[in-house]
């Protein structure tokens, strides 16, 4: 991930505040999946999916999981 690339989601109305944490979460949990499947001798991850918690006590925290089925080809 780039420190210099730009959010452009704003221009399609999709713009909230945090939004490249989001982002940046995405991407650390993709990178997390590929390590773990590693791990366990897997070949691909499918099925992935995420859940993404929005905290609703006032403060700007969200709670990103993401899980998959780890498969080896035979």
């Amino acid at each position: 991930m780039s420190q210099d690339r730009t959010d452009w989601g704003f221009l399609y109305g999709e713009w909230s505040v945090g939004q490249s944490d989001f982002e940046k979460a995405f991407f650390i949990a993709t990178e997390e999946l590929k390590k773990r499947g590693e791990m366990v001798g897997a070949d691909a991850i499918i099925g992935m999916r995420q859940d993404i918690d929005m905290d609703t006590t006032g403060f700007a925290f969200f709670y990103l999981q993401m899980y998959g089925t780890a498969v080896r080809f035979i």
